[in-house]
């Protein structure tokens, strides 16, 4: 991976900062007197107390500024509400904020910034990619290590050089194995199974468990048990050539890898596409009973067989893409 230059920001809250708030529009004494007087008699306050109700730069500053004192999610969810309303110029001023905190600290703001990264920014597929692209541009490689724990929602194409490079470079290695790990088991996390078996081959994991969970996504299927199948009728069906199925894993945690493959008898029956389907039963559908399951959840399957009841009462192996091919290969 080529590393781009990187400007690394100032410390929150430094001589410094206070001079690129003037790119913004504003300077520290308003951006110091909206704090005060927002948490003025309030005992413990949090994000919801200093929030102004805008889109602003001040609001943004006010935010970014009550967090270094008092680190916590709170205000990291009203900073992104800021930037949901905010020009391109206030936004990559956000983004920057999140490399300072990465950057300088200290230790509670940066985990933090860390944890608000990972579920406001990188959970959205709109942004992540940009988000990543420009925090790599001002977090100098020494710093990684944020991202790449944070970095578990982010689409693989997007994080595979960042994951590559960081693999080269042994500090980073507790670090990448965890940003993997969420990228198999996160609810939103996305990794290229064989790849990341391969990274795995190449890096040190001292963490048993991590490790663990890691050898265990990149050389096992996810064990699962069908019940009914739902085969919807309904001509506004938005899915056509798919099919609901009750599932619930039967053995080891639980990982998401789209599009897995519903192997049994050593053959492929279908394709995962969406966990937890909400389907809304007033569409025209006819149902396939199968055994109870205890707590099942619907998930739609993509190229099912022929005849749906097939894939009722069923155990079956779900193997990432590509992952059951590239272990015969080995």
């Amino acid at each position: 991976m080529q590393l781009p230059a990187v400007d690394i920001p100032p410390p929150i809250g430094s001589t410094a900062w206070d001079r690129e708030l003037l790119t913004l529009g504003i300077d520290r004494a308003t951006v110091d007197r909206e704090l005060r007087e927002a948490v003025a008699g309030i005992a413990e306050p949090d994000g919801h107390d200093v929030y102004l109700n805008d889109a602003s730069p001040e609001t943004a500053a006010v935010l970014v500024l009550f967090h270094q004192e008092r680190p916590s999610y709170s205000a990291l969810m009203y900073l992104r509400f800021v930037w949901n309303g905010a020009d391109g110029r206030l936004r990559d001023w956000i983004v920057r904020q999140y490399a300072a905190m990465l950057v300088h600290g200290p230790g509670p703001v940066a985990e933090s910034g860390e944890y608000g990264l990972a579920i406001d920014y990188f959970e959205d597929h709109r942004v992540a990619s940009g988000v990543l692209a420009a925090l790599l541009t001002q977090v100098p490689e020494d710093h990684w290590a944020g991202i790449l724990r944070a970095a578990g929602p982010v689409q693989w194409s997007a994080k595979r050089q960042l994951f590559l490079a960081a693999a080269a470079r042994p500090a980073l290695h507790a670090a990448l194995a965890k940003g993997m790990a969420a990228s198999f088991y996160g609810v939103y996390g996305d990794i290229d199974a064989p790849e990341a078996a391969e990274l795995l081959r190449r890096i040190t994991v001292e963490d048993e468990r991590v490790r663990g969970h890691l050898v265990q996504a990149t050389t096992e299927p996810m064990l699962m048990r069908s019940g009914s199948a739902i085969v919807v009728t309904d001509a506004h069906w938005a899915h056509p050539g798919s099919i609901l199925l009750e599932m619930v894993v039967t053995r080891g945690p639980w990982r998401w890898a789209a599009r897995s493959e519903l192997v049994a008898d050593g053959r492929t029956w279908g394709r995962l596409v969406h966990w937890s389907f909400p389907f809304r039963r007033e569409h025209e559908h006819r149902t396939l009973p199968g055994r109870p399951l205890d707590k099942p959840e619907l998930h739609r399957i993509e190229d099912p067989p022929a005849d749906p009841a097939d894939l009722v009462d069923r155990d079956f192996e779900l193997w990432p893409p590509g992952l059951r091919e590239h272990l015969g290969q080995r």
